[in-house]
């Protein structure tokens, strides 16, 4: 097999991979899954991936180096201009590296696998702790900031789910999407300040 047959390969096998994942979920696809829709057998599937994890690992790449790029550039969101470059450098991921990379990364059957497959902190918790920048003295409200900060992440895989319900065939966001993704973000993270929760 040469090399470029071999790339193909491997390149079919992450695509039927991830194409199955987000359909099915991780845990609910084998690598007999996969190589029976590839027309191939479980041996030549794990000549090229050894584990189910090494597919996820694969997958998962390019989304983790590019969002650990723009923490590294971006910081921590200091304060309300930031927090808007922030969230929409991170929809611009969203965008770039495809919507079903994302939902495979909000599959919670993958959460367990993860450790295993990285030696960075958790990947939401990172990026939580970024769009929080500075917590509030408070513990009460250090503790509310961190549940918005969960659900403006969760944001982001639950507005793809919805956006490729409409478009099943796209792979790519439109800039329409990505600003509304920003947008609700941003609210999310907004909203219910200390002020409104005490009235």
């Amino acid at each position: 097999m040469g090399a470029e047959e071999h790339g193909s390969t491997r390149e079919r096998i992450l695509a039927v991979a991830l194409e199955l994942f987000g359909a099915r979920g991780y845990e609910g696809t084998s690598i007999r899954d996969i190589a029976d829709r590839m027309g191939m057998t479980k041996a030549a599937v794990y000549y090229h991936f050894p584990a189910k994890e090494n597919l996820l690992a694969e997958l998962r790449g390019p989304a983790t180096t590019r969002i650990a790029g723009v923490l590294a550039a971006h910081g921590p969101a200091a304060d309300p201009p930031r927090r808007r470059a922030l969230v929409e450098a991170l929809v611009d991921v969203v965008g770039d590296v495809g919507p079903q990379v994302v939902v495979l990364l909000s599959d919670p059957a993958v959460g367990p696998h993860l450790p295993a497959l990285t030696a960075e902190g958790s990947l939401p918790t990172r990026v939580a702790a970024a769009l929080l920048g500075p917590l509030p003295d408070d513990p009460q409200e250090a503790a509310d900031a961190r549940v918005r900060a969960a659900c403006a992440i969760g944001c982001l895989p639950a507005g793809v789910q919805a956006w490729r319900r409409d478009r099943p065939g796209s792979t790519s966001l439109d800039q329409r999407t990505r600003t509304v993704l920003v947008q609700t973000v941003l609210a999310v993270l907004e909203a219910g300040g200390p002020r409104s929760l005490d009235r």
